[in-house]
């Protein structure tokens, strides 16, 4: 039976190193999970790297630990080459590799103290984040498993987003540029959400979604414009009478479909019909 051994109160990069290795090294899914106290000596510990079956991660002094070097390492970034020398037959989708590529590099900053330097961190919303999540953990956790369990979740839902991020960034490549009287939109037929959220991090002011497959449509505004779209509401309600319409209470989210309510009509106006009114508005 393989079995990945890490370091008691597991801190993030001890849990994405397991994470990593149970995910994405084959053969590795149905591990168990050990843990041991780390040392303070810089000696490997007995046993490291001489089982094939056992792997230690982030601590032991081996090969996937990285305490025995001044070098700007984590177990993770460890971890994640050494899957990738393994997988060179059976490689990572470029999509998955750039996610997980991504996802490593800000656990190496954490894991080196770099994250001091976020502008962020001294926000009462940096508590909240996925480390300090685990910190906490750690604290109220009857067990070393637990914390590791939530982990695994929690970066599982890290990886999806990021790669829909990704995908979205890529995607927005070939959207539909327009001008309005707020500034530039863009326009594209996608099924990922990300792309709304994308757009406005790239400084667009108006994002428009279209559903390539039920065909409903969502506009967002960024929420810092003083973008107004009541007038599109009017318009496509009058335009396409069997179609459902909400408009948010702030005038800037427009929306044809809605997870919350899956029982609207999506709209029958193409994107180009709804660029022109929202050019024209």
């Amino acid at each position: 039976m393989k079995k990945i051994i890490t370091h008691i109160n597991p801190d993030l990069d001890a849990v994405t190193s397991v994470w990593l290795i149970k995910r994405f090294l084959p053969g590795w899914k149905e591990a168990e999970i050990g843990f041991v106290e780390a040392t303070a000596s810089g000696q490997k510990m007995p046993g490291v790297d001489e089982n094939p079956d056992v792997l230690y991660v982030d601590v032991g002094r081996g090969k996937l630990d990285h305490h025995q070097t001044g070098e700007y390492l984590s177990a993770a970034k460890l971890c994640f080459d050494y899957i990738l020398a393994v997988r060179k037959d059976q490689p990572f989708s470029p999509l998955e590799q750039e996610a997980l590529r991504k996802m490593v590099a800000v656990v190496t900053q954490i894991d080196n103290a770099s994250d001091l330097n976020w502008e962020e961190i001294t926000q009462t919303r940096y508590q909240f984040y996925l480390h300090t999540l685990i910190d906490g953990l750690r604290g109220l956790a009857e067990t070393d498993q637990q914390v590791i369990e939530f982990g695994f979740r929690a970066l599982d839902a890290v990886l999806l987003n990021l790669k829909h991020k990704i995908k979205a960034e890529e995607e927005l490549k070939e959207g539909i540029e327009f001008q309005t009287r707020w500034g530039k939109g863009i326009a594209i037929e996608s099924g990922n959400k990300h792309v709304l959220w994308t757009g406005e991090i790239l400084g667009f002011a108006l994002v428009v979604k279209k559903d390539p497959k039920e065909g409903g449509v969502q506009i967002y505004a960024r929420p810092d414009s003083k973008v107004d779209l009541t007038e599109a509401y009017n318009r496509f309600r009058k335009m396409d009478l069997h179609s459902d319409w909400f408009l948010h209470a702030t005038k800037r989210v427009l929306l044809n479909e809605a997870s919350v309510n899956p029982s609207m009509r999506p709209t029958k106006l193409s994107l180009k019909e709804i660029i022109e009114v929202l050019k024209d508005i």
